[in-house]
């Protein structure tokens, strides 16, 4: 009798021990990587066809991320972001990627680099004095109007999707918004989601905790899409990213 009391014990406990075990795996998979962080480096002023140097690094923790998927730089004058220029940056070293660049005009400059990494994207922003910049062209910059557009320098915007997705299943889609090291709340995030050639699904996301919002979608065919973020808020926050998924 007291054999079979000590090997019902036994299982018992084992069985206590998976379901711990268990638990610390799920709470495990819940907990959401660091966010990728990126420190650009723009010279403050520069002359008109002078090459300059711009520069962003990119960290997620105290690591330097080596592997980014794509860094760009976004530049258009003040009130022009309609008429950007995209330029593609190198990886260096440490996790720097570089370009060159010859501003071909007076003004100024706003420059964005654009990093996607580890299914997150972040875009901070600097601007750059080139060349004369007229006393009205300043007046403009620091009084707003309508063509000034407003761009968060440490806004990150996190996609959290799953590895495989399947045609016709219903997907839960997250995205994890930060402003520094903070969330940021009671924004209005759309998901445009589209095949390259087809007119875009709109997918508006609902509010969860602590800046995540959520949606569940149901891609109706297999193949590569792009799912572009659009945040908004009350403050003047505008800012987009893209995504690129395939579908099973």
């Amino acid at each position: 009798m007291k054999k079979w009391i000590s090997i019902i014990s036994m299982s018992l406990l084992f069985l206590a021990g998976c379901g711990t075990n268990g638990q610390k795996d799920q709470q495990a998979e819940d907990v959401l990587p660091e966010i990728i962080e990126a420190n650009l480096d723009v010279p403050e002023k520069a002359e008109v066809g002078e090459e300059v140097l711009l520069a962003v690094t990119v960290t997620q923790g105290e690591k330097a991320v080596e592997d980014a998927n794509e860094v760009k730089f976004e530049i258009w004058k003040e009130g022009q972001k309609d008429s950007s220029k995209l330029v593609e940056a190198k990886h260096t070293e440490k996790g720097k990627y570089e370009a060159t660049y010859a501003f071909e005009e007076n003004g100024l400059f706003n420059v964005q680099s654009h990093v996607t990494a580890r299914d997150m994207h972040t875009m901070p922003t600097k601007q750059i004095q080139v060349g004369d910049v007229g006393a009205e062209e300043h007046e403009h910059h620091e009084e707003g109007g309508e063509e000034h557009h407003h761009h968060d320098s440490d806004v990150s915007i996190h996609l959290q999707k799953p590895d495989q997705i399947k045609a016709n299943e219903q997907t839960a889609l997250a995205v994890h918004l930060q402003k520094g090291s903070e969330p940021i709340l009671k924004a209005n995030v759309r998901l445009e989601i589209f095949q390259k050639g087809s007119n875009p699904a709109w997918v508006n996301m609902t509010e969860g905790t602590n800046g995540e919002y959520q949606t569940d979608y149901a891609f109706p065919a297999s193949g590569d899409y792009i799912i572009r973020v659009h945040v908004e808020n009350d403050e003047g926050l505008h800012e987009h990213t893209e995504v690129e998924v395939t579908v099973e």
